[in-house]
């Protein structure tokens, strides 16, 4: 298999390909499509975490998240394995959407490709897949309408694979 030619570096300018990147570089980025936003969508985000810790001060469980343009995006949900299938996950969830709520959020999104079942069992519907990430698994992106958020009814849509 060939590759395809691949378009020039405009002339006048410098490529290169960093493997380890430093976070400066990926803060700037950041910044800069930020402001580029800002041109025509003003950009805010609150970033916040949960963290439930055994009595000996341990993580036994957390949650972190962003809220921004009205909608948390829940990046990490992690539950020790002791307290799995007992309520902490959907707890951490609860609190997470509350907060979200308070601060001006109508809806949720994530992604997972182990915990599919948990997130639909709390109310999320499927928007989107992606086939072998990681390989031989699917990962599920989805979405919730957070309640009292002034939305006409929650989102019920499922997501349909392509045939």
């Amino acid at each position: 298999m060939t590759m395809p030619e691949l378009p020039p570096v405009p002339d006048g300018f410098h490529l290169t390909l960093d493997t380890d990147p430093p976070g400066t570089l990926r803060a700037g980025l950041g910044q800069a499509i930020n402001a580029f936003h800002n041109q025509t969508v003003p950009f805010a985000s609150s970033r916040f975490a949960l963290e439930l810790r055994d009595g000996s001060g341990l993580l036994a469980g957390g949650l972190s998240g962003v809220m921004s343009w009205g909608w948390l995006f829940i990046d990490a949900v992690w539950v020790h394995a002791d307290l799995r299938g007992k309520g902490a996950g959907a707890m951490l969830m609860a609190r997470a959407e509350q907060h979200a709520a308070a601060g001006g959020c109508h809806s949720v999104w994530l992604d997972t490709f182990q915990a599919k079942g948990f997130y639909q069992g709390l109310g999320y519907s499927v928007f989107g897949a992606l086939e072998d990430y990681p390989n031989g698994q699917t990962r599920y992106f989805l979405r919730k309408r957070l309640a009292g958020a002034g939305l006409d009814k929650p989102d019920t849509r499922e997501y349909e694979s392509p045939s």
